[in-house]
């Protein structure tokens, strides 16, 4: 019977490496030194009691050894099979005191398996306490020592298949016993010299051995059978050259088999008589008579015979035509036992083959299970060979793992360069196969695309590797976005040419940068000791708040102010606050962002003095204020600086080739682009209204200039300042004042109609960035969902579960209607009522309630519903739905659940109701521990609505939620 390493990945028979772990700190039994001085006694003691149990636990007999074969651990199953109920305690005896009449072979097992190789047999037969033959499957396994890894002793583990039961003749040849003896106890043998003493073996025509009894099996216990493998040469022959024996062998066999000898046909194994006695020298062959179908293959029966004295070599071998006479080897006695015998090796072939087909069947049933993982899997023998791959792992890479293949040259055919091959070798050999850590690797299909694939590798107790492959592309890849996300804001921050102090809920601040860290005048570990409102005074501590109220109240994205910063010398500085306001996924304010713009007075502007004509230019100078404009600048349809004017240079302190092609926004509001181009085509319809803008410019210059805006009709605006000028004037004429007045620059007039507005943004480029903002917030919300789906995979705490399930499924409610937002910015014809559909079928899903037994009537009207109110609608769905589910028809119970949304003048209602086991009659909704309903409250609250909650114990369940259509600011 072959070995299966398939057989221990779901029932291992022992775990190897605790053993190793807990004797490699246990004191040595010969010389009385802890193995590791460094591990708490207590941790030692724990970790013998752990060893204990699972020793003491294994379905199989198992006991543990040092390196002098004295034992250390034995489980109670070794010992009722093994007979050593009156031998106690067994640790510390040694195991050839106990079995002193142990077969030499098994020193020779011990030997090898002590220099660190694994010995083991399918099938063995070991002399059991009453004396009968029971058959085993053994091995014995080196553990070694943590400390240097050397080899500290054996692990000795054998299972038991059945007893063979003796022969019918047998029986009744035994000797009953006395009267006077007692029955329980067992009756010695009578020697037999040919009980079990002659090694027989079962050979295909091509040498092979089919089978072979239990002494044939003792005599190679240092080489080992592998049946239908091993040839006959390979276990009886003499050193390496194996071509004679191998010829003599088979040409016995075919004359054997074709009848072409009467005489009797011998193999002879050696050639002196200086061999070990107790191997055979000479085989007897004989042909097995067909039992089976005509076509089934002949079998040979070799029979193992000691060599004779020397004295009788000469005169039976020498003559070479003198065949040996057969009654002198086999009398008929000797053949009347040789037949029993043979009566007994089919009885144990017979149930060696149920045990073969019962470890197929297991087979089948454990490849079965790994075929229907859904991940690549292939397993390893010690020695690195693959034995077993299932179809998942062809279809990751389009390349299957072939049988005379190694993991290394596999892997090599996926990757592209040297390099590339080196990198993946290594981490396969040194961190997968050595070291059993899970690795992340490149490679390339057969289709030549790349995949990230995630290797989790598992050792197997009995020797080998179980690997399992994971496609983790998507999630290798959200993972680089997130993270080149965080450096991009982190770079924004730090190189921002402003100061931004971020402050959490309390309004204490946790960020700022170096630019803060400046206007400031503190460290950035002095500045998180405080609130902001420290560092300003006390009118604008109190406009800061009530801006940031507003900010909440009004959901505008950003709020500016004028501000009084302190110094550290006491002193204050006028600024300009920015307010931006960051919501978590409850909408609440996670965060706040401040934008702090030093002012700092423009510098006066000198209108030059026109010329005049001499007669004029004679006349007395007078002083005159007049306020006046002058263009400032002009932009593209795309908002870009086309053209800079000497006064904007003066302005802003900027010259116009660092200014020119720049974005408009950054000069004014950097941080609300959206927000300030919406303003500025307002203004651009009004072009006589006058505007005060705080402004930007170059070397840290701020200040605030009162502007006016122009639509041109190529596209973009042209932008003017307006400012008061001291003129010198002359007493001139009314001539000379209207060539004063055509000599000063004019405010500009509205060329176009004040219907055609600006094209400030690019409505194409708005809507796919924001189905790219559905899409991507729908994607991360299913990565939360899976990882919500690993840990209820990982808790046995059944409301643990259920609660974690809520949150997954209230995820992916989200995650589902961010989908239905993206399908709605594509054009697509997906409506709410979609969505709705697309929610019942996911939670069916999820609480595995089939149609038949629970359904669902949906009517839900179209209507003028705002956006912000789809997040609080779709999760209000959720919620009950969930509820009904979940709670309303234990027991299998069937039903109906209706759920109805409709629209009435400037209003909405949402309605669900079922005919579930209702609602117990001391309910009340604000005194229930749930969490359910307090969700929807929230979310009634969040729509100014109203939430009714009715129920009587058998007759239902009715969640109503009423919200106006449209908010307070519109």
């Amino acid at each position: 019977m072959s070995s299966s390493v398939l057989r221990n990945v779901i029932q291992p028979k022992a775990q190897t490496a605790p053993l190793e772990k807990a004797y490699d700190e246990a004191p040595d039994q010969r010389t009385g030194v802890q193995g590791n001085s460094d591990l708490p006694k207590h941790e030692s003691e724990d970790m013998g009691l752990v060893l204990g149990v699972l020793v003491e636990n294994a379905p199989v007999a198992m006991a543990m050894f040092d390196r002098g074969m004295r034992y250390m651990l034995a489980n109670r199953q070794w010992i009722t099979e093994f007979g050593l109920q009156q031998v106690q305690p067994l640790v510390g005896k040694s195991q050839y005191e106990i079995f002193p009449g142990l077969h030499p072979g098994w020193r020779q097992v011990y030997e090898r398996a002590l220099q660190g190789h694994i010995v083991r047999s399918e099938h063995d037969s070991l002399s059991g306490p009453d004396g009968q033959h029971l058959v085993y499957r053994w091995e014995v396994r080196p553990w070694r020592k943590k400390r240097d890894a050397a080899v500290g002793g054996l692990m000795v583990t054998c299972e038991k298949f059945s007893s063979p039961q003796p022969s019918g003749e047998d029986a009744v040849k035994a000797d009953p016993p006395s009267e006077d003896q007692d029955s329980s106890q067992p009756v010695a043998k009578t020697p037999d010299p040919l009980d079990c003493s002659i090694p027989m073996l079962i050979l295909s025509l091509d040498g092979a051995i089919l089978r072979s009894n239990v002494a044939a099996a003792r005599l190679t216990l240092d080489k080992g059978i592998q049946e239908g493998t091993t040839c006959f040469w390979e276990v009886f022959g003499e050193g390496r050259d194996y071509s004679a024996l191998r010829q003599q062998t088979l040409d016995a066999l075919t004359r054997v088999a074709l009848a072409h000898s009467p005489a009797p046909v011998y193999i002879t194994t050696h050639a002196d008589s200086s061999s070990e006695p107790a191997i055979p020298s000479r085989w007897l062959v004989s042909a097995l008579a067909h039992k089976g179908a005509d076509d089934s293959p002949p079998q040979v029966m070799v029979m193992g015979f000691p060599a004779p004295p020397a004295a009788e070599i000469v005169p039976r071998f020498i003559p070479p035509l003198a065949p040996p006479a057969p009654a002198a080897l086999v009398d008929d006695a000797a053949q009347q036992r040789l037949e029993n015998e043979l009566s007994r090796a089919r009885q144990e072939l017979r149930t060696l083959a149920e045990a073969q087909q019962a470890f197929g069947r297991r087979e089948s049933r454990l490849r079965s299970y790994l075929e229907g993982i859904p991940c690549g899997v292939f397993v390893l023998d010690e020695r690195g060979v693959p034995v077993y791959q299932n179809e998942g792992l062809a279809k990751l890479l389009g390349r299957p793992l072939e049988a005379d293949q190694t993991v290394e040259s596999w892997l090599a055919h996926a990757c592209s360069t040297e390099e590339h091959r080196a990198q993946v070798v290594l981490a396969w050999r040194e961190s997968v196969w050595r070291r059993q850590l899970t690795r992340t690797v490149s490679l390339a299909t057969a289709d030549g695309l790349l995949k990230e694939l995630e290797f989790h590798p598992i050792a197997l107790p009995g020797g080998g590797l179980l690997v399992s492959i994971q496609d983790a592309t998507e999630h290798t890849r959200h993972e680089e976005q997130l993270r080149s996300m965080e450096a991009k804001l982190r770079t924004l921050m730090q190189g921002s040419p402003i100061a931004i102090v971020m402050t959490d809920k309390a309004g204490v601040i946790f960020e700022v940068n170096q630019h803060a860290e400046e206007l400031l005048g503190q460290a950035k570990s002095e500045l998180r000791r405080y609130p902001l409102d420290a560092w300003l005074d006390p009118d604008s501590a109190t406009a800061r708040r009530d801006a940031l109220r507003t900010l909440q109240s009004s959901g505008r994205q950003a709020e500016a102010l004028g501000v009084r910063i302190k110094r550290v010398d006491g002193s204050f500085s006028r600024a300009i606050l920015h307010l931006a306001a960051v919501p978590d996924a409850q909408g609440e304010t996670h965060c706040t962002i401040h934008y702090l713009q030093e002012v700092t007075e423009p510098a006066a502007v000198t209108v030059p003095e026109p010329a005049f004509p001499a007669a004029l230019s004679s006349q007395t100078p007078a002083t005159a204020s007049r306020t006046t404009s002058a263009v400032l600048l002009t932009t593209d349809a795309n908002g870009r600086v086309r053209t800079w004017t000497e006064h904007a240079q003066q302005l802003f302190s900027l010259e116009s080739a660092a200014a020119v092609g720049r974005p408009l926004h950054q000069f004014f509001r950097p941080s609300d682009a959206t927000g300030f181009f919406a303003d500025l085509a307002a203004q651009a319809a009004h072009p006589d209204s006058i505007v005060q803008r705080p402004f930007f410019g170059g070397n840290g210059k701020r200040g605030e200039v009162e502007t006016s805006v122009r639509a041109l009709e190529e596209g973009g605006v042209e932008l003017s300042s307006h400012f008061t000028a001291d003129i010198e004037t002359s007493a001139v004429p009314p001539l000379a004042v209207e060539m004063l007045k055509a000599a000063m620059p004019l405010a500009f007039q509205v060329v176009s109609p004040s219907s055609q507005r600006w094209p400030v943004v690019d409505l194409e480029r708005e809507k796919l960035l924001l189905t790219e903002t559905h899409h991507r917030i729908k994607n991360h919300l299913q990565i939360i969902s899976s990882l919500l789906n690993m840990q209820i995979n990982g808790v046995s705490d059944q409301d643990a579960r259920n609660a974690l399930r809520s949150s997954q499924n209230r995820v992916r409610a989200i995650a589902a209607l961010h989908q239905h937002l993206y399908q709605v910015a594509l054009g697509k014809s997906d409506t709410f009522s979609d969505f709705a559909r697309d929610l019942v079928a996911h939670l069916r899903e999820c609480y595995e309630v089939k149609a038949d037994q629970i359904k669902v009537h949906l009517e839900v009207q179209e209507g003028p519903i705002e956006q912000e109110w789809l997040m609080p609608l779709a999760l209000t769905l959720n919620e009950a739905l969930s509820n009904c589910f979940e709670h309303a028809y234990p027991h299998g119970r069937k039903g109906l659940i209706t759920a109805m949304l409709t629209y009435t003048q400037g209003s909405g209602e949402l309605v669900i109701s079922d005919d579930g086991v209702g609602l117990p009659p001391d309910f009340h909704p604000g005194e229930g521990g749930g969490l359910g309903l307090k969700i929807l409250a929230v979310f009634a609250d969040q729509m100014r609505g109203q939430l009714f909650v009715r129920g009587n114990p058998d007759q239902g369940t009715e969640i109503k939620l009423r919200f106006p259509l449209a908010t307070p600011e519109a």
